[in-house]
């Protein structure tokens, strides 16, 4: 079992990059979110998906070089999406 420490080291467990029009990040559990390109959130993530995220975040441009450090546990059936291209990094 991981710690919560370990969750916040982000990019150990790896990465998804995600790129495009209304792209959802695969299943996973993921700890921050950089966007490469200027980015917005499409589609909300659910508050159970983005507990501390969730729900707010949509039509809010995100410049490139910008990070969020925020728990993400993405289910099979991805509620939130991006256009643009982020990388999404994985929990331990």
């Amino acid at each position: 079992m991981t710690n919560n420490t370990d969750k916040q080291s982000f990019g150990e467990a790896g990465c998804q990059i995600i790129s495009g029009t209304a792209q959802s990040p695969p299943a996973g559990e993921y700890c921050a979110i950089s966007f490469v390109t200027d980015s917005t959130i499409a589609t909300a993530f659910s508050a159970v998906e983005a507990p501390l995220f969730g729900g707010t975040e949509t039509g809010i441009t995100y410049p490139a070089g910008f990070t969020i450090y925020t728990p993400f546990v993405i289910t099979a059936s991805p509620t939130g999406t991006i256009t643009g291209t982020a990388i999404f990094y994985r929990s331990l």
